[in-house]
């Protein structure tokens, strides 16, 4: 016998909603460099993962190209990154030589007395910085180019050490949310000024114990970018920047008066103790926890992405107190979210057992907003509090021993 569709008296639809997914990264590493200094058998786009060292042979790099030297390091913390984005800084094009000026090559000056005048010696430090960048473009124009083609948090350089690459990408960083690190080795030759950067930390590395003070080891050049890579490879709030191993670098000797002014000035160390070679610190130049800020970017992230997932994946919100749970409730969520990673703390009580929650959610109820509010279909008023679990770096215990 002949069926009929149950679509003449079931009409069924069933529509597939897929999630946004966030596209945020919190562990993925920029390191800026000249280009190879020769060919390889692989060309180098603008921005080129690697996830070894060796890789950059591959394009032309050399053994003893800063580059090579400065990922091995990286490559050789554990935890160690699962890639490094490498972006080439481009060169300024050179400016074309003018026929007009007479032809020098071939002629001698002397002092007058048939001798050649000495040559003048080759700028090195900070001079030799300073030239060098003047040969490239400006930072700021690598940095962004690198953002419009790959996702990257931290920023790292290479070579260019010059104090006015090092600030412009300090600010390039404050105003794209990223973290930028590097490190100095002259205790005496602190390569900027201004200390009020959220998004910055400074390394010193100088100094490396057992070491003459001009053959200092090389890995020491990169401490920043190893104290990144090594820190990078935990997830956002189950960290902190403190008392952690790092691989091939070397610790510093500083006496008491140097360890007091880098702690004043939020600048990291490496130090042993204990028999241990850790990192000590863990600031910002301004002073707030590096931890703090990757967490707190982390966690914008996750609450953006929830909130937008509920608008998204649902036909309709409402505007009313059920759909304002709805948001609410994906708020919660990601605050919980931040406890059960480390970041946020639990709920804890005092002494007379008073629970102090570890944070709270407060949102509006619908009939709160006017009609022109609701008209304008844009939720405000909610907000959130969170008590931050912190970290423990140093403890002071005090006891007494009776007979």
């Amino acid at each position: 016998m002949k069926n009929n569709p149950l679509d003449d008296i079931v009409k069924c639809t069933v529509e597939i909603s897929s999630p946004a997914s966030s596209d945020a990264t919190f562990d993925t590493i920029l390191m800026i460099t000249p280009g190879p200094s020769g060919a390889g058998k692989k060309t180098m786009g603008k921005t080129t993962p690697v996830s070894s060292a060796d890789e950059l042979l591959d394009y032309g790099f050399t053994v003893n190209d800063t580059a090579y030297s400065a990922a091995t390091v990286a490559f050789s913390q554990n935890p160690s990154p699962d890639e490094i984005y490498i972006c080439i800084r481009a060169k300024k094009p050179e400016e074309p030589e003018n026929s007009d000026d007479p032809d020098t090559s071939g002629e001698q000056e002397n002092n007058g007395e048939g001798m050649d005048e000495p040559k003048e010696p080759e700028n090195t430090g900070a001079e030799a910085q300073a030239e060098k960048a003047e040969e490239y473009e400006d930072i700021r124009m690598t940095l962004a180019r690198a953002k419009k083609e790959c996702g990257f948090y931290g920023i790292y350089i290479s070579d260019f050490r010059d104090a006015a690459d090092i600030e412009n990408t300090m600010e390039w960083t404050e105003s794209n949310e990223k973290i930028f690190g590097f490190e100095y080795t002259e205790y005496d030759k602190f390569p900027i000024k201004n200390f009020s950067y959220y998004r910055t930390f400074a390394m010193f590395s100088g100094l490396a114990d057992g070491y003459e003070e001009d053959e200092q080891p090389k890995a020491n050049r990169y401490a920043a970018l190893a104290w990144m890579a090594k820190c990078f490879g935990y997830d956002p709030g189950t960290e902190t920047w403190a008392m952690k191993e790092l691989a091939t670098v070397m610790p510093s000797a500083l006496d008491t008066a140097q360890k007091k002014e880098l702690e004043e000035n939020n600048t990291g160390r490496f130090l042993r103790y204990g028999g241990c070679n850790i990192t000590i610190g863990g600031n910002m130049l301004s002073g707030e926890w590096i931890d703090v800020i990757r967490f707190r970017d982390w966690i914008k992230n996750e609450m953006q992405i929830r909130v937008f997932n509920v608008i998204k994946v649902n036909r309709k919100v409402p505007f009313t107190d059920a759909g304002i749970g709805m948001i609410e409730g994906q708020m919660i969520a990601t605050l919980k979210k931040g406890q059960e990673v480390g970041g946020i703390a639990d709920t804890e009580y005092d002494d007379d057992g008073n629970p102090t929650p570890g944070f709270t959610v407060t949102v509006p109820r619908a009939l709160s907003f006017t009609e022109a509010e609701r008209k304008s279909r844009k939720l405000t008023g909610c907000k959130y509090t969170a008590r931050l679990a912190g970290a423990i770096h140093a403890v002071e215990i005090y006891g007494f021993l009776t007979f």
